[in-house]
């Protein structure tokens, strides 16, 4: 009867210590398809700041062509909304060099070579980053449209 208790419970934690680790691959597998779904998520709107640029960058220049046959107080107001449309073309740039930073700097290959609680730790600073990534794009994207008067 002894023996059998024993081996019951030998059973018992070792069938523990399996599902433990694959808990824990499981956790580390759902951070991961978070992760990637924010990342999905904001790809697509890179070609978004990059027509919001070319838009900008059109501005700019008929901005350029206004000035030189306007006003004093015209020329005022267009340095003005020049500058502006300068400042937002540089934070798309700027949010576009993250999204290809992130996505340089996310080693998803030594997940594997990790353990458990490393590779969740790693990839819940990674989330950290591309919704940080994410917040940026999509600020810059938002504040270009109301500038250039879009929805």
């Amino acid at each position: 009867m002894s023996k059998l208790i024993v081996s019951i419970a030998g059973l018992l934690i070792l069938s523990g210590t399996f599902w433990s680790c694959n808990s824990g691959e499981e956790t580390v597998k759902e951070t991961e398809n978070e992760v990637f779904a924010i990342h999905d998520e904001v790809m697509p709107k890179i070609d978004d700041i990059m027509k919001l640029r070319k838009q900008l960058k059109q501005r700019i220049t008929s901005l350029d062509s206004l000035k030189s046959t306007g006003s004093a107080a015209a020329t005022l107001r267009t340095d003005e909304e020049k500058e502006q449309a300068s400042r937002l073309s540089r934070n798309l740039v700027v949010a576009d060099s993250l999204m290809m930073e992130w996505m340089s700097r996310y080693n998803g290959d030594t997940l594997a070579k990790l353990s458990s609680d490393e590779a969740l730790s790693y990839l819940t600073g990674q989330k950290d980053k591309i919704i940080d990534v994410k917040t940026k794009v999509n600020a810059s994207i938002e504040q270009a449209r109301q500038f250039l008067g879009k929805k």
